[in-house]
């Protein structure tokens, strides 16, 4: 399982492969991901990948998370999600910006370039 879902149900009652499977189920929908782009686009220049190889491969509990799956997160969940970069001991935030409140309190993680850990 990676790391990024293993750090982020440190901060919800669900397993993680639980936020895999929600975070593709949501992500096969295409939805709005930043601002007005929606998830195959943002996919397509993220990773070069059409949207159904993308989630498809992101189903297997081998291939690791990164922030398409932390955008897709924060929407679901409701929550903001800060992400501490080590090597560059800057924050990068993703912020819950909805009409309707956040659930919950943003989540922190620290991420070392190929590493998630939640920071409790």
């Amino acid at each position: 399982m990676s790391c990024l879902f293993n750090s982020l149900s440190a901060f919800v009652k669900e397993s993680p492969q639980v936020i895999r499977g929600r975070i593709c189920d949501f992500l096969a929908t295409d939805p709005a991901l930043l601002d007005d782009l929606s998830a195959s686009l943002v996919i397509s220049i993220e990773s070069g990948k059409q949207l159904g190889p993308y989630v498809a491969s992101m189903r297997s509990p081998s291939t690791w998370g990164g922030a398409i799956e932390i955008r897709a997160f924060v929407q679901l969940w409701r929550r903001p999600v800060k992400v501490y970069v080590i090597r560059t001991r800057r924050w990068i935030e993703f912020a819950y910006t909805a009409a309707s409140p956040a659930l919950g309190p943003e989540c922190k993680i620290s991420w070392t370039g190929g590493h998630y850990e939640p920071i409790r």
